[in-house]
């Protein structure tokens, strides 16, 4: 029997009415299971009414490590610190601040600094230092990407997540005791206002409190009143999803320690509570869009990502929170052109990918992507990788790409393929995947037709690319065609099977098409001018390499 158990924090436990037993007493309704949640995620269950007991759930957590961190209680000059930021003894003792001595490699020396110990299901996983001489941190090697202060999370209550440890605490001094911080602050490098692919690694803590975060009702984002803290909180919502987190607007000040300092733990408790819906695609006035539309007067729209092709840029340029629906006959080459864009993509901009493919094995894709990658043959023949080429190529892969497998004899929907898509968002940051082809997913159709129910299917497709800002590619085979003489016609989104809703819905409509010396690349359709235009580009397929080429050729 699969028990239907609440949340337990890690080392927590609860006591619940047994269902094994208390259906068949008279105190129905006592609480004579307990139910307790072990360090390794697993659920352990004893009745001490009837003796059942059990063990329920995987274990989820992630290799704690276990860090060699000397912790000595905190010297007066890191009290005295601290209380020029707001904060009391009580709240350092509470979250177990200590003081050490550390070297800071920019400071060129060591120094005092007061610890920020990292905790996840009772073990200490990492700490993090601050000098208070000069501002500087740093943090031991090896230790987890975790939230500072998540072992304190109450599931039940909303989820507070802050850019650094001092601002976590400034909320815990205010009586906010669901604080969390970023163990990393903001990121590094940001574009356009938004987080650059290669600090996706630093995003690691969300996976491993993807369960917490899961649990709570609300997440409250409440990164710092700057562009690297907007980009940080624009991927915190991109991760956790945007439907399920609030955010919270600081206007006059930097951040929220700055706040309590000039105004005090009700002011704090005042914006904590007035914290608004992340913005997401719906009803909303004029006035909210008005900071990007001042970019669009001054910078213009931009364009997508690039193809890794001069010329094919033209016409085609990639974008998170876009579908490009890909057609073509059957062995033309649709999807080997599909991954040659994001091994373009992966090298260029560092983009993550997922990747949906019914009739390829994994392994067999792994190799192909290798083969791109490395410009040489996986297999044996000529211009083959060497061993210590294949590992370098393999390594590569792994960093940038994910797998659905299907395997499994049910058939696969739209709704089991997006529900991975979404861990996939949370645990790599992926910003492209690909669903190759459609025929092989279950409509799951009732009662409408097979043209509604396409229809609905990509809708789904469209709004989790927009939600997540991940760019799809959809491919679709055509419907079978009648030959002219010896040439099958060029197909497009008119050709598909099943509905008018390829053309009508994608946001960019690509074809391959192969000749009899290249192959052509057709966009006919793009839904957005600044993404590219109707056109088409030549290519060349280089068997030695498993690679595409552009031909500049006439044809």
């Amino acid at each position: 029997m699969e028990l239907a158990l609440p949340y337990i924090n890690y080392g927590q436990t609860v006591r619940l009415t047994c269902p094994f037993c208390s259906v068949a007493r008279r105190k129905s309704k006592s609480k004579d299971l307990s139910v307790t949640r072990k360090d390794d995620g697993a659920m352990t269950y004893f009745c001490h009414h009837c003796g059942v007991s059990g063990v329920q759930g995987e274990k989820k957590l992630s290799a704690v490590p276990s860090p060699t961190i000397t912790q000595t209680p905190l010297a007066q000059p890191h009290l005295d610190y601290l209380k020029t930021r707001g904060i009391s003894q009580a709240t350092a003792d509470q979250m177990k601040l200590f003081s050490a001595e550390k070297y800071f490699a920019r400071l060129n020396k060591k120094t005092q600094a007061v610890g920020f110990p990292y905790y996840r299901g009772g073990a200490l996983t990492a700490a993090k230092y601050r000098s208070i001489e000069d501002k500087d941190f740093i943090q031991d090697a090896g230790g987890a990407h975790d939230l500072f202060g998540i072992d304190h999370v109450d599931p039940a209550k909303p989820l507070i997540i802050v850019e650094g440890e001092i601002d976590a605490l400034t909320l815990i001094e205010c009586g906010v005791e669901n604080a969390v911080s970023v163990p990393g602050g903001a990121p590094l490098k940001v574009s356009d206002g938004k987080v650059h692919p290669s600090e996706d690694k630093r995003f690691a803590f969300i996976w491993n409190a993807h369960e917490i975060i899961q649990a709570v009702p609300s997440v409250i984002i409440a990164t710092d009143n700057d562009v690297p803290g907007q980009a940080l909180a624009e991927e915190l919502a991109r991760r956790i999803g945007k439907d399920k987190c609030k955010l919270v607007k600081l206007t006059n000040h930097k951040d929220l320690n700055e706040m309590f300092l000039a105004d005090g733990a009700q002011a704090i408790l005042d914006i904590i509570d007035k914290a608004q819906p992340y913005p997401v695609d719906g009803l909303s006035g004029a006035a909210e869009f008005e900071d990007r539309l001042n970019d669009l007067w001054f910078k213009g729209t931009g364009s997508g990502a690039s193809t890794g092709y001069p010329h094919l840029d033209q016409i085609y340029t990639i974008v998170p929170g876009q579908m490009t629906v890909v057609t073509g006959y059957p062995s033309s080459g649709k999807s080997n052109f599909v991954d040659q864009l994001m091994v373009n993509l992966g090298r260029q901009e560092d983009w993550k990918f997922a990747l949906c493919s019914f009739e390829n094995a994994p392994e067999i894709h792994i190799a192909r992507l290798m083969e791109i990658y490395k410009e040489k043959r996986f297999f044996d023949g000529k211009n083959r990788m060497s061993d210590d080429e294949r590992k370098v190529a393999f390594k590569w892969v792994d960093d940038h790409f994910s797998f659905l497998t299907t395997e499994s004899a049910e058939p696969a929907t739209i709704d089991s393929i997006l529900t991975r898509l979404k861990v996939a968002v949370s645990r790599t940051g992926i910003r492209g995947a690909v669903i190759d082809p459609y025929n092989y997913i279950e409509l799951g159709r009732v009662d409408g037709t097979e043209t509604e129910s396409i229809s609905n299917m990509l809708t789904k497709i469209q709004a989790f690319a927009k939600h997540y800002g991940v760019h799809i590619w959809f491919v679709a085979h055509p419907a079978k065609m009648t030959r002219s003489g010896n040439d099958l016609p060029r197909p497009d989104g008119m050709s598909i099977s099943g509905s008018m809703a390829w053309w009508a819905k994608a946001d960019v409509g690509l074809t391959v098409h192969r000749e009899k010396h290249h192959s052509e690349v057709v966009i006919w359709k793009c839904r957005y001018r600044w993404v590219g235009t109707q056109g088409e580009c030549n290519f060349g397929y280089k068997v030695e390499t498993g690679t595409y080429e552009e031909l500049l050729d006439d044809f």
